[in-house]
């Protein structure tokens, strides 16, 4: 059957829909032997011979939509030229297969590689309004003014970028800061917490649309569920209950324990006027001992135990 060459290259894995047509404008794509510069030119792979810089298109056995908690320190790419390890050292070896959009190298989280080209197309294309999620520890506590900019938007360099939703789960000297977009600018969380004073020491994506990345530790990959493929085709609609499940159980605010109305920053003004004497946070950590005892009946009086969140300095 016939369709749009740009359409088989993207089935293929060889690029999104609008990445084919800039290959096929460079005139890197042939058909039997010639250039094909024209869009929508139509081929037939049972019949005709297409081929992208020399190597032959073959339509792909099957779709494969996996994703994967990227490590920090691990690159997003198909193949990296300083050799460093890469995403694709992480899943099998699947022809066709790439990542959807990327990750820094410094960041971790969530990555979703595929060999269906229109479907990476979908999920990163900003009108689908795919939600991102991710939690940054930043330097300070941001305040609701900061996070209002985040929300209003704030111009960094000759871009204007904003957050769907922002807030603090976490706070101490410094905070956990949970933020949502859906356009994916470059290092668009960094730069953005920055312009509002925070800068990040620390980032996490924890959810792309209705994945999020519980039962997933750095390094290991699973298959997309049907259910999370349809939802991801569906975009920012589909999201809304996973997101607000994921929300609910990993960070309920600690301002709820205190009494409504107190912010982030005043519960983190609280914990550091209640703190142990110097001697204390030096002395062992020995279970059972009068200074644990009376951190806990401490606690206890200020509302509970700590809200769930990111554990400082180590994995979720």
């Amino acid at each position: 059957m016939e369709e749009r060459l740009q359409k088989i290259l993207a089935r293929a894995g060889f690029a999104s829909r609008r990445g084919a047509e800039q290959l096929m404008l460079e005139g890197r794509v042939t058909r039997n032997g010639e250039a094909v510069r024209e869009l929508g030119t139509k081929a037939d792979l049972e019949r005709d011979e297409v081929r992208v810089d020399g190597v032959r298109v073959k339509a792909p056995r099957a779709a494969v939509y996996l994703v994967l908690n990227k490590p920090r320190g691990v690159v997003t790419t198909r193949s990296d030229p300083e050799r460093r390890q890469t995403v694709m050292d992480l899943v099998p070896a699947v022809a066709g297969l790439f990542p959807v959009g990327r990750l820094d190298v410094t960041t971790e989280g969530l990555i979703l590689l595929t060999n269906d080209g229109v479907f990476a197309e979908r999920v990163a294309h900003p009108r689908y309004e795919v939600p991102r999620v991710y939690l940054a520890k930043v330097h300070g506590v941001p305040d609701e003014r900061a996070l209002e900019r985040l929300r209003r938007g704030v111009k960094v360099d000759a871009d204007f970028m904003a957050v769907d939703r922002a807030r603090v789960v976490e706070a101490d000297n410094n905070a956990w800061v949970e933020v949502s977009l859906h356009e994916g600018k470059q290092h668009e969380v960094r730069r953005l917490l920055e312009a509002v004073g925070h800068p990040v020491s620390k980032l996490r994506r924890v959810a792309i649309g209705p994945v999020t990345s519980r039962g997933l530790e750095p390094g290991q990959f699973r298959a997309l569920t049907p259910e999370e493929i349809d939802g991801l085709r569906r975009g920012k609609a589909a999201a809304a209950g996973p997101m607000r499940r994921l929300a609910n159980r990993r960070h309920r605010s600690r301002a709820k324990n205190r009494g409504r109305g107190a912010s982030a920053a005043d519960a983190a003004t609280r914990r550091r006027r209640s703190r142990p004497t110097e001697a204390a946070r030096e002395a062992p950590a020995r279970v059972g001992s009068q200074a644990d005892s009376r951190r806990r009946a401490h606690g206890s009086a200020r509302g509970g135990p700590r809200a769930a969140g990111p554990r400082r300095g180590g994995r979720r």
